[in-house]
């Protein structure tokens, strides 16, 4: 059937049973047919076939003969005289003492034109027989001479100036050990199971806990006490808490009395008499035979001291020994502290910007919006916020902030000017 042309069945519509039984092409499915029959009536069919039966491994090179390019008299001519000289035996003359004249140079005439020309023919025209060079079974290791394996940096300065080593080139830097993507829990997913789903709502829920804890806190902390304890009447009964209501109180001022003067007097308190016990002669002779008997003491460790160190002059090995191991030991110390300092700069978060780095919060569904199904789940999160903090957990991407105000210092200077009350007289100015 002609592409482009529509049989009778097409013509009409392409919503019924008649279209599709009449109108279909499958001219496709009948060349594919063909062509399958046609490859198992020739040698069988190429998809069931093993490598080996359609493919051959060819252990040999091929060498293609360069094919001269056919030259004219002019050129042919040009090239024997190239050829002629560069063949052409060159003798270092002695240098002239004098000055001497330049002569032109005796070109060869007559036979020897013809012998040098029979000589470049056979260098030019001779074919080279090349080895035979089987590539699976040939060591390409590069070699390096007897004369210079003593020296290994001659060696590599050989293998470099011969092509047959690559100079090295310069590692890449790994920045950080984080993944770019995290992958996230099992308890994450739209269909999880039901033990990993509630660690991972339990963990987020704890989070959260300990974040309302500390802004419960720092809320306690700001908020005034007695506001959250007391009432306005029970501070103004502590207040007025040990106030005396004197009995003629509220009465008319000529029925008010007195206060003797000696009720309002406080009493003093005196200081006990100082008491100073003395010694007797058996205490005092106690107390100087201990302090007799603590200087022994300490001469004897002292002396003990100095006889130890004279011993140290025959254990001189034992101590190399010994200052040797603490060497080692802290060459093991410092290479721990190198990686672990090495280990903390890969994997954890640097100080890049003004701004404090903060987690993402884990996205989570409630046990109502779990769906079973990827269609009808309700999003959560969203990716570019994820990648944002990706790059900033990575070292890859510094976080802005305000500067932080410096307290000032120094202080400035005041002038105020103070006046005693009696300083005040009639027409004095007031400031």
């Amino acid at each position: 059937m002609a592409p482009g042309k529509r049989t009778g069945a097409a013509k009409g519509s392409r919503h019924n049973k008649k279209y599709w039984r009449k109108g279909t092409d499958i001219t496709d499915i009948e060349d594919a047919i063909h062509d399958r029959a046609r490859q198992a009536a020739t040698g069988g069919i190429v998809e069931d076939m093993k490598d080996d039966d359609i493919f051959v491994v060819d252990r040999l090179p091929t060498s293609k003969k360069v094919e001269e390019p056919q030259r004219t008299r002019k050129q042919q001519a040009a090239l024997e005289k190239i050829t002629r000289n560069i063949t052409q035996k060159q003798v270092s003359l002695p240098k002239p003492t004098g000055k001497v004249l330049k002569k032109p140079a005796k070109l060869p005439r007559g036979n020897a034109i013809l012998k040098l020309k029979a000589g470049v023919k056979k260098t030019v025209h001779k074919e080279k027989k090349q080895p035979k060079f089987d590539v699976w079974n040939t060591d390409l290791t590069p070699t390096i001479p007897k004369e210079k394996l003593d020296n290994p940096e001659a060696a590599e300065h050989f293998l470099k100036v011969v092509k047959k080593k690559q100079p090295k080139t310069p590692g890449k830097s790994i920045t950080t050990l984080l993944p770019a993507v995290e992958v996230a829990q099992g308890g994450a997913s739209y269909n999880p199971e039901s033990s990993e789903y509630q660690e991972y709502v339990t963990r987020i829920a704890g989070e959260e806990q300990r974040l309302i804890d500390s802004e419960e806190k720092t809320k306690r902390g700001i908020e005034p006490q007695w506001e959250k304890v007391t009432t306005e009447h029970e501070r103004f009964l502590e207040m007025a808490e040990g106030l005396r209501i004197h009995p003629n109180f509220n009465k008319n001022e000529d029925e008010k009395t007195t206060v003797t003067p000696d009720a309002t007097e406080e009493a003093t308190v005196k200081n006990g008499p100082v008491t100073c016990e003395r010694m007797t002669k058996e205490q005092k002779k106690k107390k100087a035979k201990a302090a007799g008997l603590e200087k022994d003491e300490k001469k004897r460790l002292e002396e003990k001291a100095r006889e130890q160190d004279s011993h140290n002059v025959y254990r001189t090995k034992q101590l190399h020994k010994e200052l040797d191991e603490e060497e080692k030991q802290r060459h093991v110390e410092s290479e721990a502290r190198k990686k672990k300092k090495l280990l903390n700069k890969l994997t954890k978060r640097q100080k890049l910007g003004r701004g404090k780095f903060v987690e993402a919060e884990d996205p989570f569904l409630l046990k109502e919006e779990l769906t079973g199904n990827l269609r009808q789940i309700k999003p959560q999160g969203h990716v570019l916020d994820d990648r944002m903090k990706s790059l900033q957990r990575r070292n890859m991407l510094p976080i802005g902030g305000t500067k932080a105000k410096k307290l000032k210092t120094s202080l400035k200077s005041k002038v105020v000017e103070k006046r005693s009350v009696k300083a005040v007289v009639k027409g004095s100015r007031v400031i």
